[in-house]
């Protein structure tokens, strides 16, 4: 599910902000909200920052009541009680205490509640716009460009969203990141393994395989890159790590082209691909 971006898209490479916004919100990773440097963690009402939280993804829409108690509290059929009203009360009150600066607005309209969230930083906000930078240099022919969206990207992408905490439309939501960031780590992956640059590409591979464990193709390249370096060693141990990891988790055997590689490698015939795949 992408997030809302407040932002036109451009293709101009990343460079460093302007100026440090005073109101920052973290959720890739553990969820943080800061003003002036300081964290906000007194949100009062048992529900509100898990308000607050769905209402950020969703900044600048409109989202209808029935809607955030589906989400909130997803085990009651009564729509009419007061839980809403309480945990809304305890968001603004917590957004009072920096109502001077530029940050977060909570507006009520048409039965639903509306979050913006003009002059704040939010990080999944940002980690979306610079994919989407990316793409848009990549289709642009800025192939420069792109790899450097693609790398803050990757940057921005410091965990999981919303770390620790659960919720269909946090997990349906972290799925969307991890994907987002699994197809900018292949690019930048691919990109260097054509510059045959196996330092960053064995760091864009490390990255990919912290997010996706299982990620099959990502082991063949390490132990290729490895393979190609005459470390016979680390190709094994990252073979095996594999084998462990799928029969382990997931009940099944390694696919036979890892398998037809780990014999290539240890008959000393191994040269790693650099094709791969374009941003979608």
């Amino acid at each position: 599910m992408p997030v809302q971006q407040s932002a036109e898209l451009s293709s101009h490479t990343p460079g460093a902000p302007e100026a440090t916004p005073s109101v920052v919100a973290r959720c890739l990773s553990h969820f943080h909200l800061e003003v002036d440097g300081q964290p906000v963690s007194h949100w009062r009402a048992g529900k509100a920052r898990a308000l607050f939280q769905y209402l950020l993804v969703n900044r600048g829409r409109l989202v209808h009541r029935d809607r955030l108690y589906e989400v909130l509290w997803p085990e009651r059929g009564d729509r009419n009680s007061s839980s809403l009203k309480v945990a809304v009360h305890a968001v603004r009150r917590v957004l009072t205490e920096f109502q001077d600066r530029d940050g977060f607005t909570l507006l009520h309209q048409d039965r639903g509640y509306l979050l913006r969230t003009d002059g704040a930083w939010v990080d999944i906000e940002e980690f979306e716009r610079a994919f989407e930078r990316g793409r848009a240099a990549w289709d642009a022919k800025d192939h420069d460009g792109a790899i450097a969206w693609f790398q803050r990207t990757a940057d921005l992408y410091t965990g999981d969203f919303l770390t620790g905490e659960t919720g269909d439309w946090i997990n349906e939501q972290r799925q969307w990141t991890r994907s987002t960031a699994l197809r900018a780590l292949a690019v930048l992956r691919t990109e260097s393994l054509e510059r045959e640059d196996w330092p960053a590409a064995m760091h864009w591979c490390r990255r990919t395989i912290e997010i996706d464990p299982y990620h099959e193709a990502t082991y063949q390249t390490l132990m290729m890159m490895h393979g190609e370096l005459g470390e016979l060693g680390r190709a094994l141990s990252w073979y095996e790590l594999c084998r462990h990891r799928l029969c382990n988790d997931l009940g099944i055997e390694p696919g036979e082209r890892t398998e037809r590689l780990l014999a290539a490698l240890m008959r000393g015939q191994s040269r790693p691909p650099v094709t791969g795949p374009r941003p979608r």
